[in-house]
């Protein structure tokens, strides 16, 4: 990685924590736009405050506010341009990236920016006057942030785990520490020690964190942080992606039967899109700030917005729905010709400015989902619950639909990706979903100069940022650029 970026002894939280007003106000000590991690960290108010702006930080269009969101969907196939010029992540779309110029080179360092600063928080705050209780809280929920952001690393530059047999294959850098400048380059860990970390983290996080499912900042909901059930949530994807099958049941299992996240009526799906409350399925999203006026993910679907608006939805996607699913073109997108041509936009993320919505990351519809894969493919294999929970998401959407009662393990599996396919499009699952069940890229409806790409292909890989690889010699490039 850039060892400008990485290394620095002077962090950016000073900057994000300036701009939080509705989290954590800033002590008023430090008049400049740098504050020393000793001046930060010397009180529990200020790992407080570095802990608000690492949950802000992930609301950026190089990380959830657009890359990484629609990533995902636009290579997997659900998204078609509806415009020609001014487009964004169109390298990636037509698998015409370099390490020189790709667009997700930006998505790379803002991540290792946003680890440094977490690892800031977990290394300072131990020694911060103030709360035990509250401590041990700040540095939970920083452990999950850090999982997140290796997971989200590990998705988009590394191939998945089961590329060989033991996850040997190259992963991405796991950076535990903050990086200074004295301190040696870092490599690149197997893909099977990066899920070692990002689970180490979790379960450190969730034995940490109190049964009340509370959260130690001030405001907002708890869907707008990490709490004990939030990080459990986030660990059953994870496993799922390891295919760790009885873990990853197990703990989807744990959130489920808590019942502290409730399914939405088929009747309120369409509405819990829209305002800034979270609805009683969400598990975990990102706050906007209640003053946000400016663009966001839901500027490159709001149907007004003529500058941003590029991200529609393909027929591919459109077709999977039935008449009478909620799901589909007529309730849950915003329809509009452009130049004699009909497109359609999800209503996910359908606002910009003043009304645009938190991003959702978990929801209690995936992990019915991640149980359900789960329980099919475990050591001890239960079609029983795996059929029940996938049938509790098809009939959510369409109470019309008949009962699906799969025998046959690679039919539900089937079943269960469609079904994924279809309730979590546009949220930046299709792709992974692709990849980690060995599953090659096939695009419908699609303008993309390579449509379609096996899945062992090399683009299907971001490449490291040049710069990176330049400046560090424990670097190695992923093959093919």
């Amino acid at each position: 990685m850039n060892m400008k970026q990485m290394k620095q002894y002077y962090i950016l939280l000073a900057i994000f924590a300036m701009s939080i007003s509705s989290c954590e106000k800033l002590l008023d000590k430090e008049p400049t736009d740098k504050l020393s991690l000793e001046d930060l960290f010397k009180e529990v108010s200020g790992a407080k405050t570095a802990l608000a702006g690492a949950y802000k930080a992930l609301i950026e269009e190089a990380h959830y506010q657009k890359n990484t969101m629609v990533y995902a969907d636009l290579l997997g196939g659900n998204i078609k341009f509806s415009k020609t010029t001014n487009l964004r992540l169109e390298d990636v779309f037509n698998f015409t990236q370099n390490a020189q110029e790709s667009t997700m080179n930006e998505t790379y360092a803002y991540l290792y920016t946003e680890l440094n600063n977490v690892n800031n928080i977990i290394k300072y705050t131990p020694s911060a006057v103030g709360s035990a209780t509250e401590k041990t809280k700040i540095i939970a929920e920083a452990k999950c942030l850090r999982a997140l952001l290796h997971f989200d690393l590990v998705r988009v530059f590394a191939r998945p785990i089961n590329f060989t047999s033991n996850g040997g294959h190259l992963g991405i850098p796991v950076i535990l520490k903050p990086q200074l400048f004295g301190d040696p380059s870092p490599q690149r860990s197997t893909v099977a020690q990066t899920y070692e970390a990002i689970v180490g983290d979790l379960n450190d996080a969730i034995q940490a964190l109190d049964a009340s499912n509370a959260w130690v900042l001030s405001s907002g909901s708890k869907q707008n942080y990490f709490t004990k059930l939030s990080a459990q949530a986030l660990l059953s994807k994870v496993y799922l992606y390891q295919n760790d099958w009885d873990k990853a049941y197990n703990m989807a299992d744990l959130v489920i039967k808590s019942n502290q996240y409730t399914l939405l009526t088929e009747a309120a799906y369409v509405g819990s899109w829209t305002g800034r409350t979270p609805s009683t399925e969400s598990i975990f999203e990102i706050a906007l700030e209640q003053t946000f006026s400016g663009n966001s993910l839901g500027s490159y679907y709001d149907i007004t917005n003529n500058t941003y608006r590029m991200y529609a939805a393909n027929n591919d996607v459109l077709g999977l729905y039935s008449i009478t699913d909620i799901r589909r073109s007529a309730s849950m997108f915003n329809p509009i010709t452009l130049l004699g041509t009909n497109y359609f936009f999800t209503k996910k993320y359908a606002n910009t400015g003043t009304l645009s919505t938190p991003v959702k990351v978990l929801r209690l519809s995936e992990i019915h989902l991640i149980r359900a894969e789960a329980a099919a493919e475990k050591v001890s294999p239960d079609f029983t619950l795996a059929n029940a929970d996938l049938n509790l998401i098809r009939k959510r959407a369409d109470a019309s639909v008949t009962n699906l009662n799969l025998t046959i393990k690679s039919d539900l599996i089937d079943a269960i990706l469609l079904e994924r396919r279809k309730e979590l499009a546009f949220e930046g699952n299709l792709l992974f979903d692709l990849m980690r069940c060995k599953k090659d890229v096939v695009r419908v409806d699609v303008t993309a100069i390579t449509k379609n790409l096996p899945t062992t292909d090399n683009k299907l890989v971001m490449p490291f940022p040049i710069n990176t690889v330049n400046a560090n010699i424990n670097m190695i490039q992923n093959p093919g650029y």
